[in-house]
């Protein structure tokens, strides 16, 4: 019926894709024991619901739970249990959705649901369709045809209820207009910036009181888990040089791949560009006057380069003296290209005029068409030919290095050596460390850090780097609580930090006591040597210069001229703000952003509406009848991957 394959790899993953959004997960209380389905069996050990004359088997979500977890083959057992419920509640939304859209009428026809799957894959069409490929990608899926078409069915009813439903919200001009005002509303605020950091001197860092904030916060200075390890690393780069091509091979590959050193014409260009995009219209004479000149003093002699540099405004190309480099048709715009290939190498070309601006291009060298020969290509061939071969020879000395290494640990250094490799001695190595040759990669340290002492980690492939890489892990010194002497400087550090924090906190909280008792900021913030300063005006999504992001005062955007907000907790201490002025909304202005505003307050409800919505229909089938849960045999099923 469909023609949706051309590549099955690419398929495959779309049809993943598309099966995990049917069955996406969202914990819904409804299906949890105890809630509105209630613990009734409907019979059958192997129907977990159903849904009118429809049902959800356990066959059903063994076969989500399949399709979900392919790419997670040690996903652990609690971990499906936890989401287990999550899968049924789902299937059974989408059947209640689909139920419920049937019953008002709505429908899907074959024509429907062909065209839409078809567009779903358009971008993967190209030939006629295969069954068998079709059949054997919903197979891979554990799905049949009809499996697979009743699920887009079911998704697209529920897809048109949904829509039914949500096209009835409407937004009205009220609250539109007063959504305008709340966004452009603006706040001016007056403030004094207590930092946590001005406090630092007066911390009392007495002995006794250092020592009682380590006893009452060790879990913060605990010593890390430490390793000992001996780091084996190969580098591509390495075997590139050492790798060995002969002629043969080379030109054997040259034969194999002519097509592809097929030399389509090409020119080598530099251009400067006046640009005309974006200007007014009326600049247009004056800048074409200036390409004007600027062509004359290349006609007399001038240097290419340096005028390109002073004065062309194509940002790729004019700091590098208008260098543009190899092209080939098609590449550029129609009246750029016709004049440059029309050029001969060394020429210069008058005033082109393109949707861009004014160019004045030279031409520097120019090929025609051709084959290219074994010799043009040969130095190319040799560098891939040695960087595939050098590639492949470190991933087997590694390999191999590594073998050794699990048979005699203790002698991973003379492996090494035997395997032309590079070796590394960790001594204390913790997390936040790095690694020499390899740096701080994730992969290697979580590799090393889950090994048992004298095992050997697997070998990390860093591709970016072009290197591979593993551990033989020596030593391990655990975690744990560190004692004073050891991390005093710490303790001073974080003391003093949590102090400053403290005071800068007590200190504000004061001042807008003193505020709010009718004192002026300035004479406040004389007594705390602090000036104070001004955020200009800003709406509610913007920011407080100085402060943070508006959402840090968004109760000054409720008060009045003159009121005292705060003291407001920033990361770096602590701000008292007074409001200086709010400005209206510009109402003449509504109008034009209308559209804007009533398609985003549109949006905000429809996102609210949509779970409530199905929801709702859930809790109506439920009701009526209509649905029906065998919690027994739900429990049960999560119950076997518990154990």
């Amino acid at each position: 019926m469909f023609n949706l394959f051309r590549s099955r790899e690419r398929t495959v993953r779309i049809m993943l894709g598309v099966l995990l959004g049917l069955v996406s997960l969202s914990m819904l209380l409804y299906l949890i024991p105890g809630g509105p389905g209630g613990p009734s069996s409907i019979g059958g050990q192997n129907v977990l619901a159903v849904i009118g004359d429809d049902k959800v088997t356990t066959q059903d979500v063994q076969r989500a739970l399949q399709r979900l977890t392919r790419m997670q083959t040690n996903l652990p057992k609690g971990v499906i249990a936890m989401y287990l419920p999550s899968i049924v509640n789902q299937m059974v939304e989408a059947k209640a959705m689909a139920y419920k859209a049937r019953e008002i009428g709505l429908r899907v026809s074959d024509q429907e649901l062909g065209d839409a799957i078809q567009a779903e894959f358009s971008s993967e069409l190209g030939g006629k369709f295969d069954m068998s490929i079709y059949q054997g990608v919903l197979a891979e899926q554990g799905m049949t045809v009809p499996d697979y078409e009743q699920q887009r069915r079911e998704a697209m009813l529920g897809v048109r209820l949904e829509t039914l439903e949500l096209g009835s919200l409407v937004v009205s001009d009220q609250d539109a207009r007063a959504e305008y005002q709340r966004k452009n509303l603006k706040i001016g605020l007056q403030y004094l910036d207590f930092e946590a950091k001005d406090f630092a001197s007066k911390v009392n860092k007495d002995p006794a009181k250092l020592k009682d904030y380590f006893n009452k916060n060790r879990a913060l200075f605990r010593t890390q888990e430490k390793r000992d390890a001996d780091l084996i690393v190969g580098t591509t780069a390495d075997f590139v040089q050492s790798a060995q091509v002969s002629d043969d091979q080379l030109r054997r590959e040259y034969q194999d791949n002519l097509d592809s050193y097929r030399q389509p014409e090409r020119v080598k260009v530099r251009h400067i560009l006046i640009k005309t995009q974006g200007k007014p219209k009326e600049d247009a004479p004056k800048l074409k006057a200036k390409a004007e000149d600027i062509l004359k003093q290349l006609q007399k002699g001038a240097d290419f380069a340096d005028l390109a540099k002073k004065n062309s405004e194509d940002p790729g190309s004019g700091a590098k003296g208008g260098e543009l480099g190899w092209i080939v048709r098609g590449q550029t715009v129609p009246n750029f290209e016709k004049t440059a290939f029309s050029l001969k190498p060394g020429q210069l070309s008058g005033l082109v005029d393109t949707e861009y601006g004014y160019h004045i291009i030279q031409v520097e060298d120019k090929q025609e068409a051709h084959q290219q020969t074994f010799e043009e290509v040969k130095p190319q061939l040799l560098a891939d030919a040695q960087k595939e071969l050098g590639t492949e020879n470190l991933r087997k000395a590694i390999e191999d290095a590594r073998s050794e290494a699990l048979k005699t640990p203790a002698q991973v250094e003379a492996v090494v050596k035997k395997y032309h490799l590079k070796f590394f001695r960790l001594d204390k190595f913790t997390t936040n460390d790095v690694m020499p040759e390899v740096g701080a990669t994730p992969e290697l340290k979580n590799a090393i850090f889950s090994t048992a002492k004298g095992g050997v980690t697997d070998v990390v492939t860093l591709d970016q780097q072009g290197k591979a890489a593993f551990a033989v892990v020596t030593n391990i010194t655990p975690a744990r609580n560190a004692e004073y002497a050891e991390v005093e400087k710490d303790v001073v550090e974080h003391y003093t930090g949590a102090e400053s924090l403290r005071l800068a906190r007590e200190t504000a909280q004061s001042a807008a006591d003193r505020a709010r008792k009718g004192e002026s900021l300035e004479k406040i913030g004389n007594d705390y040597g602090l000036t104070v300063k001004t955020a200009a005006p800003f709406t509610i999504d913007g920011a407080a210069e100085g402060i943070g992001s508006a959402s840090l005062v968004s109760s000054a955007f409720k008060s009045n001229v003159g009121d005292i907000i705060g003291p407001v907790a920033a990361q770096s201490g602590q701000f008292l703000c007074r409001v200086s002025e709010k400005i209206p909304a510009d109402m003449s202005q509504f109008e034009r952003n209308k559209d804007g505003i009533v398609q985003s307050l549109m949006t905000q409800k429809q996102t609210l509406q949509q779970p409530l919505f199905r929801d709702s229909v859930v809790a109506d089938l439920t009701r009526r009848g209509k649905i029906k849960l065998n919690q027994n045999a739900i429990s049960k099923m999560i119950a076997s991957y518990q154990s």
